[in-house]
């Protein structure tokens, strides 16, 4: 029941340019989705400013999401990336799973009792993370967003939201 709607498989990379360019050879992927959010989130520390670059593509209906941060609140990365700086490799982060509501998302973290990570959001979208690294080796991204989010994200016409 925890896992219903995973859309989305994130990895966390040194060089977004080059992670990209691995994908695409390697399996094919192509037409990315890039922007450069810096976005005000909410931690157990109060509010930080995290700074990422990010590439998004739709393989059937499974999104794969690369993330280079930048600056700001970019711990919850750290661990993922390796020592050395010139290896671009992406690294598995979170998965990413679609909610209704954000008071579903509030309900299901209570619930789940995963340490939380940080909450933010760009307009139309909301994004929490939970620490699930204790019993599946990554994070747990939990997203709202309005129709107009899912469309700006390209959600699949046809595929279902669960």
């Amino acid at each position: 029941m925890f896992l219903k709607g995973h859309y989305q498989n994130a990895y966390v990379t040194h060089d977004l340019a080059r992670a990209m360019d691995m994908i695409s050879q390697r399996y094919g992927v192509a037409d990315y989705i890039t922007f450069e959010p810096e976005m005000a989130l909410r931690t157990a520390e109060g509010e930080r400013m995290q700074r990422v670059k990010v590439a998004a593509t739709w393989v059937g209906w499974l999104q794969i999401e690369l993330i280079e941060p930048v600056s700001g609140f970019v711990d919850p990365f750290l661990p993922y990336l390796p020592a050395d700086k010139a290896d671009a490799v992406p690294r598995l982060h979170h998965i990413s799973l679609r909610r209704e509501s954000l008071e579903e998302i509030a309900a299901e973290s209570d619930r789940l009792g995963l340490p939380f990570v940080c909450e933010g959001g760009i307009p139309d979208l909301v994004f929490r993370y939970l620490d699930a690294r204790d019993t599946l080796g990554h994070y747990l991204e939990y997203v709202w967003a309005s129709p107009a989010g899912w469309e700006m994200v390209g959600w699949p016409q046809g595929r279902p939201a669960t």
